[in-house]
């Protein structure tokens, strides 16, 4: 069990039990789908943390509750009549039990008496209470939230390492799969980055010389095919010693990521796993490929720009629940327009057809989806094929007016499609992007 003390302000807080790492992952994962920090951290106190093979986790309060109701129903049933004793313990443990049943509520946990909870359930249980209530706290030492007023933030560290985790949990997950192997890494005969490694120069080879290793091949050729000589003598430096650098060459790209946030994203676990996609995506290119800009757009009866430090408590659109993609196709292509870099990509995550676009100003929506959308749209992705744009898209559903929009769509926009399952989409969507990535460095 890991234990560790924070001294902040004038109450030192104990830890014991799941670390601060632990207690994140678990956090982020309610995050997405709870879509509010505060919310989050009310959950994750009434769930605890679950235990992992690094970490014994942490109960919460819907474990001392179980708690409470075991210790009762076991001191009721050891005598038919009870004594005094036994009485007054029976009832402070059943206004325990009332005061936690209010905090699995969502209530206010520091209203439960702690000496009560030490008394009647043991020194361990109450070192986890503390460390329970102390979470957000903790967590604001480690620097991964902030409080503003009465609301949690998440800090850059905070949305950094909850990026981390989504990328990793993809990547963990493909490695389950039959998807084979994709390496992040590529080598090329650029010289933008030199890597660690080296190899036999070759002519034409930019001249990036790696002088230890050098060096050690003339050492190591003279000492084998020439005789001692007395009081030493001068290396003798061959053609067939020199060793150069590998290159990494970095093509830079820009992509634009369409966010499909319409009411039908919300069934089915679609949202969550189109965010946390979103979210992989992010981290992946400022993590490896950090040339690249990648911008995202959100879209459902209208379109807007988003922001990646957004992405965690993002949430689809209640209020404008219906599929404008043709205004956010227009948005992509005038975000790309501006930047000056030789692959532009746009990459649509969505789960159904268009049912609106922009008439006059306003939104004008039809379910089934009117001709005339479906044809402002279709110009849409045929203008940004004229501008030379890549276009990927990943649909989560396989409806028939579906697959025959996205065969209008590939005609027009010689784009490709993936249908796929929130389980799936982002195996599809990383792997595709690094794909993507290894052909542009290729060619």
């Amino acid at each position: 069990m890991i234990g560790y003390r924070y001294f902040l302000g004038k109450e030192p807080i104990s830890s014991e039990g799941a670390d601060t790492d632990e207690i994140l992952k678990q956090l982020s994962d309610l995050l997405l789908r709870e879509n509010d920090i505060s919310k989050s951290l009310d959950l994750l106190k009434q769930q605890g943390v679950k235990p992992s093979d690094e970490s014994p986790g942490l109960q919460g309060i819907h474990d001392f509750l179980e708690e409470v109701r075991r210790l009762k129903q076991k001191l009721q049933q050891s005598s038919s009549s009870p004594d005094p004793s036994t009485m007054e313990e029976l009832k402070r443990l059943e206004k325990l039990e009332h005061e936690l049943r209010r905090a699995s509520w969502g209530l206010d946990p520091e209203k439960i008496n702690a000496q009560e909870i030490r008394e009647l359930l043991g020194e361990q249980s109450y070192q986890l209470w503390k460390t329970l209530k102390a979470i957000p706290r903790l967590l604001e030492v480690e620097g991964y939230i902030e409080k503003l007023g009465e609301k949690y933030r998440l800090t850059p560290k905070g949305m950094r390492k909850i990026g981390q985790r989504a990328l990793q949990d993809i990547f963990n997950s493909l490695k389950r799969d039959a998807l084979g192997n994709h390496d992040i890494h590529f080598r090329g005969n650029g010289t933008n980055v030199l890597l660690e490694e080296s190899r036999p120069y070759q002519f034409g080879d930019p001249f990036h010389l790696n002088l230890g290793r050098t060096l050690m091949n003339t050492l190591g050729r003279q000492a084998s095919f020439s005789p001692r000589a007395k009081g030493g003598r001068l290396l003798e430096l061959r053609p067939d010693d020199f060793e150069v650098y590998q290159t990494e060459k970095r093509t830079r790209s820009a992509i634009v990521l369409m966010l499909d946030m319409s009411g039908s994203m919300a069934r089915d676990e679609k949202f969550f796993a189109a965010k946390k996609v979103a979210l992989a995506l992010h981290t992946l290119i400022q993590t490896y490929f950090p040339q690249d800009r990648l911008q995202l757009v959100g879209f459902s009866s209208y379109a807007r720009p988003l922001k990646g430090k957004d992405l965690p408590c993002l949430n689809w659109d209640l209020d404008n629940p219906y599929t404008n993609m043709e205004e956010a196709l227009m948005l992509a292509k005038s975000l790309l327009s501006r930047e000056h870099v030789p692959n532009k990509q746009i990459i649509m995550v969505s789960d159904g057809e268009p049912t609106a676009h922009l008439e006059g100003g306003k939104v004008f929506f039809q379910f089934p989806p009117h001709p005339r959308t479906l044809a402002r749209t279709l110009l849409e992705f045929k203008k940004c094929a004229s501008c030379g744009i890549n276009l990927n898209i990943f649909m989560l559903g396989q409806e028939a007016p579906l697959l025959q929009f996205i065969q209008q769509v590939s005609k027009v926009n010689r784009g490709r499609a993936f249908y796929t399952t929130p389980n799936n989409l982002g195996h599809y969507l990383l792997v595709d992007f690094l794909s993507q990535k290894r052909k542009w460095i290729i060619t």
